[in-house]
């Protein structure tokens, strides 16, 4: 059998037309990636320059991931040049890999702390979401079939939050338990204002989202790239705004900034005020939704060291979740009282 090395210089000289093995010089991986294993492969092209790529091979093995991939990289051939790298290949399996497995461009930016970075750096952010929430999305319908209103997608999002609740579970601390659940009734309270907002009520048509544009999910090149779209959805665009808000903790100044580039390239500019009305709610609701996956990772995390088991969507301890949860919990808690750590009721 092949070891992985040899795997991935092999299906890479296969995905791209200018690579063979020979003329590889390097192949690394990426210490990241939660559901993958990330390599970057370098090598000499038929000029003698050097080129540069990655591949990224799936750890999960199931008909649903092959599925989940298979729409990411659709998405991915919508988005690709501009917010997303260029994808090469994609196959569900293959003679190296029988698992979902892409080639694509290698975008040599890094990630970093949005919080500390420049408003015109936020601004261009801002452009980039912006642009991408703008595209049509008529050829991605048979992708995404659940679609519907803004107030309908709302009410999707929270049942699929509360779907969460069942990970909230010893051994987790008491004190993070408590938290979480404060948060949940702060959250379950304000869903019944949301109902009666005039700006959940609207012809608006769902939008193209991301789906998870966190820190190590954006790279900084000459502009900003998206990475790892697996998370895509058909949603409301006011759910990925107060995501990047609320995740990276941006202050009222960078929200001016992103706000501008966000004006500058979303196309259509109807509803953009509606959008700006419905973060409000939504910054909360992503916080405690973010906190909740962690727990999620956490449970089982928690489940496999009991089992004596490996369990590939939850690599790392459970401290590493744990950790993440805080974090969250703590933004959530600053939304109301400025103070991380204090009570919400």
């Amino acid at each position: 059998m092949m070891d992985i090395d040899h795997r991935v210089r092999s299906y890479a000289c296969d995905a791209v037309f200018d690579c063979s093995p020979d003329r590889i010089t390097a192949v690394s991986r990426f210490e990241s990636g939660e559901r993958h294993a990330v390599y970057k492969v370098s090598y000499l092209d038929p000029v003698g320059g050097t080129s540069d790529l990655v591949v990224r091979i799936s750890t999960v093995d199931d008909a649903r991931g092959c599925a989940q991939a298979e729409r990411e990289a659709t998405v991915l051939k919508k988005v690709q040049g501009f917010a997303a790298p260029l994808l090469y290949d994609f196959r569900c399996d293959s003679r190296w890999f029988a698992v979902p497995t892409m080639c694509m461009q290698f975008v040599p930016g890094q990630p970093r702390e949005l919080v500390a970075a420049a408003a015109k750096d936020v601004e261009r952010l801002g452009s980039v979401i912006g642009w991408v929430h703008g595209l049509a999305t008529d050829d991605l319908v048979e992708w995404f079939p659940q679609t519907g209103s803004t107030a309908a997608y709302r009410d999707d999002r929270w049942e699929e939050i509360v779907r969460k609740l069942p990970s909230v579970r010893d051994p987790l601390p008491a004190p993070v338990q408590r938290r979480l659940k404060r948060a949940l009734l702060v959250v379950n309270r304000s869903l019944e204002s949301a109902q009666r907002r005039g700006s959940f009520r609207t012809d608006e048509r769902l939008v193209l989202l991301h789906g998870d544009p966190g820190a190590g999910n954006i790279l900084w090149d000459r502009k900003p790239v998206l990475i790892d779209w697996e998370y895509a959805r058909l949603g409301d665009p006011a759910d990925e705004v107060a995501y990047i808000f609320g995740q990276h903790g941006l202050t009222a100044p960078q929200r001016k900034a992103f706000w501008r580039g966000y004006r500058r390239s979303r196309n259509p500019q109807q509803h953009l005020q509606d959008v700006v009305d419905r973060v409000g709610w939504w910054e909360p609701v992503t916080l405690l939704g973010s906190a909740l996956w962690w727990v999620e990772r956490w449970s089982r995390r928690d489940d496999a060291d009991a089992a004596g088991r490996v369990d590939p969507s939850a690599p790392r301890a459970c401290s590493y979740y744990l950790d993440r949860v805080i974090h969250r919990l703590d933004r959530f808690d600053e939304l109301f009282t400025g103070a991380p750590g204090a009570k919400v009721l």
